[in-house]
């Protein structure tokens, strides 16, 4: 079992990447957050691994931290949630938003969430909201106080593009594209304006 790849990144894409370990190239799985975290292409990256073995198929999928893999994981308890939907849940939702929302019974915050309808939702809360509860995930007090302020820019800018008639899949991609800026301090009129670009764009 591969637990753990550190390597050159080869070529990045939104939900895999190519890392070259010693002249051997392995095609990773990720979600939108550890793509945000990666480096750029050429550049060295460490990647938590959790190895997908089935009869036909072995898969790889990473994650720029330990807490984001042990998420992952216990999404996997879930009855109807595999890799690929654990992997779309973890794009459309920061590790630390989740848990919190998990912890609380947030429903609508899951629902939210590409993919996740309420019974999806429901069976989340249901299954996992015991099992977070006690979850030390090793954030520090500082670290979650950063999240806070992610989780709030986020939101606002998130709420601003809605109101301004985007639909909420589009509206929850660009938010994650643009979660290096986010947590660079940008202020919620640049983000607005650097999303209406990538929107335009797109």
């Amino acid at each position: 079992m591969i637990g753990r790849l550190r390597g050159k990144v080869f070529q990045k894409r939104v939900d895999s990447v190519l890392v070259d370990v010693g002249g051997v190239g392995y095609d990773v799985q990720i979600s939108l957050t550890t793509y945000n975290d990666l480096p750029e292409e050429g550049k060295e990256a460490t990647l938590h691994i959790h190895s997908h073995i089935r009869e036909d198929q072995f898969s790889l999928m990473g994650f720029s931290t330990t807490e984001e893999r042990e998420i992952f994981r216990l999404l996997l308890l879930v009855s109807g949630i595999g890799p690929r939907m654990a992997l779309n849940i973890l794009s459309g939702i920061a590790p630390t938003e989740l848990v919190d929302a998990l912890k609380r019974g947030l429903h609508v915050r899951l629902t939210a969430i590409p993919g996740v309808g309420k019974k999806k939702a429901e069976r989340m809360v249901v299954d996992l909201r015991d099992k977070v509860i006690d979850l030390d995930l090793g954030w520090s007090s500082a670290e979650a106080n950063q999240a806070d302020k992610i989780k709030e820019i986020t939101e606002d800018l998130k709420s601003a593009l809605l109101n301004m008639g985007y639909k909420a899949a589009q509206v929850e991609q660009i938010s994650g594209l643009l979660r290096p800026e986010i947590e660079d301090g940008v202020s919620l009129g640049e983000l607005v304006r650097v999303a209406l670009q990538k929107l335009t764009r797109a």
